[in-house]
């Protein structure tokens, strides 16, 4: 933490506010993965007493961002290239196309403009070079197809390893040499689903879940 200082914090703060800032300074590259979070240092930066930054911590340990062990310090996670490939990639591919399939009847013009805007976008921040706004809406599309379905339990299964998903992406966004590639892949995706096929829509989903993960654990080696 030596380079990143918390705001103080206002009376009003609760255990949530001090999770979103957290979070935030995760996502935004402040705290990289390894990063050590001493309460101590935290609560005189925020001006609040070390239990709701506690409960803070656990909460985003619960959502994968931050990793502890007994009687040592509490330290953002890191995602494993073998997370990536035996957890990540599966899950995600099994349950966007499956929710793709759900979806694929109830879809009209106004789900295809809702994805084209996220993809639009998309691209304003790529060409700002902005990766957490790339990120949002890279995760929004592909969050908003699993919505789409209705399948509550398999809404609830994505929402659970969002922010893994999220960190992984930010992670990966950063060695990127084209982010304007990211939204043509969106593009070609959503072409698939406007066609309707099964076979062409979850061809075309898994080439761009695999490609982007393999793109960047290639050059992890």
């Amino acid at each position: 933490m030596e380079n990143f200082t918390f705001e103080e914090q206002k009376n009003t703060s609760l255990r949530h506010k001090i999770t979103d800032d957290i979070r935030k300074a995760i996502f935004s590259g402040h705290l990289l993965p390894g990063t050590r979070l001493r309460e101590v240092e935290m609560s005189k930066q925020m001006g609040v007493s070390r239990g709701p930054i506690r409960e803070a911590m656990r909460m985003l340990e619960q959502e994968g961002l931050l990793i502890s062990q007994p009687y040592k310090e509490t330290m953002v996670s890191d995602i494993t290239r073998e997370e990536v490939i035996h957890v990540l990639i599966p899950i995600r591919l099994t349950l966007e196309q499956f929710a793709v399939k759900k979806a694929l009847d109830l879809l009209d013009d106004s789900h295809y403009a809702k994805l084209q805007s996220i993809i639009d976008k998309m691209r304003e921040a790529a060409n700002r070079q902005d990766i957490a706004q790339i990120a949002d809406y890279d995760l929004h599309f592909h969050a908003y197809l699993v919505e789409l379905s209705g399948m509550s339990n398999i809404i609830s299964i994505w929402n659970s390893i969002y922010n893994r998903i999220r960190l992984h992406f930010i992670t990966q966004a950063r060695t990127y040499d084209d982010l304007i590639k990211l939204c043509q892949e969106h593009e070609t995706l959503l072409e698939a689903i406007k066609l309707g096929n099964e076979n062409d829509i979850c061809a075309a989903l898994t080439e761009h879940i695999q490609i982007v993960n393999w793109d960047f654990l290639d050059k992890q080696e």
